[in-house]
């Protein structure tokens, strides 16, 4: 009796899954196709989509930023692109052979599917109802100061990656159908690796976490666990305010029929605010969220924190 009881307690949790199978996906040494890459670099790679496809997170953004530098930079690209590929797949192999976790999980361990411990060392350290309501204020705050930004900006790319970011956290651990659908299947796997990289890095206490985006930013000059957990949400913020900024480009197109009426700086000032939004505001919420699910609580307290962001973005947004 008393194991079935724990049993139903068990599947009323969230988990971060880690099973075979997923390890197993994660860990795989996934070379890159040259034909992808040729079609990023010839629709995206202005905004420096192929440079993200190649874990070339840091120049990626500088593209985007920069118009893929007046598009100088883009048709240099276009003749190392191949060499690019070519080096990628070449470390990946090295890795895959030495031992080492794929390109994607360069801040893991060496680590064999099914090693993951069941709990993080920092659990012990990050549990409590003082730490639960520090948490709270944390994802309120943040929802409110995010809400509010939109309202004043009318830039609402932020609050659909954000919103995207909490369903794949909250859900992802128990749906696992969400895995297997083609757009958030990507979305899913980055959600994993956070988990991964928080499993192993204490995510810290409330404050730490709601400043995350600029210390992370400032610790990432000194340390390479900072500079991944910083990659990470980049890579995030980075693929929201490519995909957003293409899905303009074609509504602009639609609406003018003729061409765009929308000049490249508005486009480029529009983008860097989607990824400044989603990175500042991703870092303390995502944090905050797979903490909880990595310390294994029930499902109630992860959906009530996902529940307080929403309605504190709801607030920000109409107040």
């Amino acid at each position: 009796m008393s194991a079935t009881v724990d049993n139903e307690r068990t599947s009323r949790r969230a988990h971060p899954d880690y099973s075979r199978a997923v390890l197993e996906d994660l860990y795989r040494y996934r070379r890159k196709r040259p034909l992808i890459a040729w079609v990023l670099w010839l629709f995206t790679g202005v905004l420096g989509g192929h440079r993200f496809y190649l874990e070339r997170t840091g120049t990626g953004i500088l593209m985007m930023f920069t118009g893929g530098g007046a598009m100088i930079w883009w048709l240099i690209d276009a003749m190392l692109l191949r060499k690019m590929v070519a080096s990628y797949n070449l470390e990946q192999k090295q890795r895959e052979e030495s031992g080492m976790p794929p390109i994607a999980l360069a801040f893991m361990p060496p680590l064999k599917a099914g090693q993951v411990t069941d709990r993080p060392d920092w659990a012990s350290r990050r549990s409590g109802h003082i730490r639960l309501v520090g948490d709270a204020i944390v994802v309120i705050v943040t929802g409110l100061l995010l809400g509010a930004v939109t309202a004043e900006t009318l830039n609402f790319e932020g609050v659909v990656a954000i919103l995207a970011l909490i369903g794949i956290t909250s859900l992802g651990s128990r749906w696992e159908e969400l895995a297997r659908l083609p757009v958030l299947r990507s979305l899913d796997r980055w959600n994993h690796r956070l988990r991964l990289f928080y499993h192993y890095n204490d995510p810290g206490g409330p404050l730490a976490l709601f400043f995350r985006p600029v210390t992370g930013l400032f610790s990432a000059f000194f340390r390479r666990r900072a500079r991944a957990e910083v990659k990470l949400y980049m890579q995030l913020g980075g693929v929201f305010a490519v995909a957003f900024t293409l899905l303009d480009v074609m509504s602009a197109i639609a609406v003018s029929g003729d061409g765009l009426d929308v000049t490249l700086d508005e486009f480029i000032e529009d983008m860097a605010l989607t990824f400044v939004s989603v990175y500042a505001f991703a870092a303390p919420i995502g944090a905050t969220l797979t903490r909880h699910l990595l310390l294994e609580r029930t499902d109630f307290i992860l959906w009530a924190l996902s529940a307080l962001t929403v309605a504190a973005l709801v607030v920000g947004l109409f107040t």
